[in-house]
């Protein structure tokens, strides 16, 4: 992995992402996924990632852990793990961090979990990577953890397929957190669960944060989660940090269109109309556009838009947005909230394709 090293720095933060930028290399040229990208997760916290899909926030979290895919290149930045540059320090350094330090609880624990072993034994084999410590008391630390994630210790015996997918969730959790990491991150954790799993399994979660004190990064394209289980929010649109700040402040008052979008896209009971979709899709990572990378699909786009890239500046206390019409936002909030400011943008688009 190239890296680009930073200086020690003493930062308040469990984990502080700063500038970083990654491409992958493919058969159609190089893609560039995350732009001079910068993220903190104070402790304790919870910060909710959300975005489209393939807008890089899952890249952001494996590059920040070192798990990249051969074709993926850190090309600048630095990743701070309270004081220690993850992208400058050795390999194996990076690899002790992992699980002990930072975890992480994937997408779908039916992949993360090796169908031919016992959980428990799986559970216990993260935990004598990482510590000295007999296999019976390995193995009384695991039966711990899943009681701690409402899971019968008893059950520690049977193979991931005997487990419901809730279940194996659960032990996925159970298994980020037996090393008593501060910084546990979440890549879509409820993804493939129902509605009522999704929401048991993030009561736990904050349950075992207020309890445990771990800072978590939560990735997600739902913005409703993010709502209802973060402290702070930054929404990520092709690559890049487009606004962030205090989840309240970043949802009632909005500074940047496509925050704007992914708020009209929730489902409300009060609503009067059905949820408004963002037209079109996200650019491609090969072929970005010049100035904002959202201006293609932005109902406020200017000609100015179009050849000048927004900076991320201060709209409100620890609230950022990357919109150069930032200050006329608050006067286009209205706007964007009616059907027919985006339906113009979807025919815009139509006659692009003719």
């Amino acid at each position: 992995m190239s890296t680009q090293a930073g200086s020690k720095s003493a930062v308040p933060h469990v984990l502080d992402i700063r500038d970083l930028c990654v491409r992958f290399r493919t058969k159609r040229g190089i893609a560039d996924a995350l732009d001079h990208v910068s993220l903190s997760i104070p402790k304790s916290a919870s910060v909710g990632l959300v975005g489209e899909s393939g807008c890089g926030k899952s890249t952001l979290m494996k590059a920040a852990i070192d798990v990249l895919a051969e074709n993926a290149e850190v090309t600048a930045g630095s990743v701070y793990y309270h004081d220690l540059d993850l992208l400058a320090a050795p390999a194996e350094t990076v690899r002790q961090k992992r699980w002990a330090g930072i975890s992480m609880i994937t997408q779908s624990a039916l992949n993360a979990l090796n169908p031919v072993k016992k959980v428990g034994d799986q559970i216990v084999e993260a935990i004598r990577a990482h510590r000295n410590m007999s296999r019976k008391d390995a193995w009384a630390r695991a039966e711990e953890m899943l009681q701690l994630v409402g899971v019968d210790p008893k059950r520690a015996r049977e193979y991931p397929h005997q487990f419901s997918g809730g279940m194996r969730q659960r032990a996925i959790i159970a298994m980020s957190l037996v090393l008593s990491p501060d910084l546990v991150l979440a890549d879509e954790p409820t993804t493939s669960l129902d509605v009522i799993v999704q929401d048991q399994i993030f009561r736990k979660i904050r349950s075992l944060q207020e309890e445990l004190g771990f800072s978590l990064l939560l990735v997600t394209h739902d913005l409703g989660v993010v709502i209802e289980n973060c402290d702070r929010i930054a929404v990520m649109y092709a690559g890049q940090v487009v606004e962030e700040g205090p989840v309240d402040q970043v949802v009632n008052t909005p500074f940047h269109p496509y925050t704007l979008g992914l708020k009209n896209s929730l489902p409300r009971i009060d609503a009067v109309s059905e949820p408004i979709a963002i037209p079109g899709g996200p650019p491609d990572p090969i072929e970005m556009p010049k100035g904002c990378r959202f201006a293609p699909r932005c109902p406020f786009a200017q000609d100015a838009c179009r050849q000048t890239k927004p900076e991320l500046v201060s709209v409100g206390a620890g609230h950022r947005a990357a919109c150069i019409r930032q200050a006329e936002i608050p006067g286009l909030r209205a706007e964007a909230a009616k059907i027919g400011t985006w339906a113009k943008v979807a025919v815009k688009s139509e006659e692009v394709v003719e």
